[in-house]
């Protein structure tokens, strides 16, 4: 699951960066539209998402080098 959430937020920072460079140097003729606009935002908001979602695992996670020593439960 944790490769998926990495994967998902690389293949969205890499269409945000794309589309963004796009929109500046023109290499391909996309229409930024209606269409483009939400694409753009669903990019953006899979970015959020996914790079809040490895924040969260990465802060919950349990590093297997460090012994529970003194620690109840």
């Amino acid at each position: 699951m944790k490769y998926l959430i990495v994967a998902l937020f690389i293949c969205s920072l890499l269409g945000v960066c794309f589309l963004s460079l796009n929109y500046l140097w023109a290499w391909f003729p996309i229409d930024y539209g209606n269409v483009g606009r939400i694409v753009l935002s669903v990019l953006v908001l899979l970015l959020a998402i996914t790079g809040l979602a490895m924040i969260f695992s990465g802060a919950f996670a349990r590093n297997p080098n460090h012994p529970s020593v003194g620690k109840r439960g």
